[in-house]
């Protein structure tokens, strides 16, 4: 009997080791599930899901202003506002503004969501907008890396600078495209930091309805 009593306390301290493990797998189980949510509520936090949304238009012309815009491109576009508001408008500064305004916006990559947002293309003809998208995809925003929650280390330019270096009235006729009133601008190009991207741009505008269109970059 002194036998067997030792055979039943062995056994009921197993029974007792073997819930003790369950347990704690449970417990651990419940820890790492809560640390996960903890963690993944953590990330969503630091990381919110970049959105741009369009805060002002220029309804009569379909341009627009987005909530990412820099400051520099706020400023021209402010500019190009009251232009369009004038009674008689100045159609050489109008050119002006729209090629600094389309160069600020096509060269500030740093500012884009996706190399799939690019910049600048309200100011191209619409018959020419299509390809000038595929075009760009595959060229100047080909390498540009996804930005959809804010956490991108690449380096990429931004448009501090631009000025008019020239800008001429001309008689236009390309391609099927013409207008005896276009606009040839030049415009020099500053950034925040070097990045071997152009520094001057040669523009083409050209009437299309009520509003001045590019047509060739350059």
């Amino acid at each position: 009997m002194e036998l067997n009593n030792k055979r039943m306390i062995r056994g009921g301290k197993v029974k007792k080791s073997k819930k003790a493990k369950f347990y704690r797998r449970r417990v651990l189980a419940v820890v790492l599930i809560i640390g996960g949510i903890l963690g993944l509520f953590y990330w969503h936090t630091r990381n919110k899901l970049q959105v741009v949304t369009v805060v002002s238009e220029i309804g009569d012309y379909d341009y627009y202003l987005e909530s990412n815009a820099t400051r520099i491109y706020k400023k021209y576009y402010k500019e190009l506002e009251k232009e369009l508001e004038d009674y008689k408008i100045d159609e050489e500064n109008y050119a002006s503004l729209v090629a600094q305004l389309f160069v600020i916006d096509y060269y500030t990559l740093n500012n884009k969501i996706t190399n799939k947002n690019i910049g600048g293309t309200q100011f191209i003809h619409s018959e020419l907008k299509n390809r000038f998208i595929e075009e760009s995809s595959n060229t100047v925003y080909k390498y540009v890396k996804n930005n959809l929650y804010g956490n991108r280390k690449q380096k990429l330019p931004e448009v501090n600078d631009v000025k008019i270096s020239s800008i001429q009235e001309i008689n236009y006729h390309k391609n099927d495209y013409q207008d005896s009133r276009a606009y040839q601008v030049v415009v020099k190009v500053g950034y925040v930091k070097d990045y071997d991207y152009p520094e001057e741009v040669n523009i083409t505008l050209i009437h299309e309805e009520n509003r001045l269109v590019i047509v060739e970059i350059n």
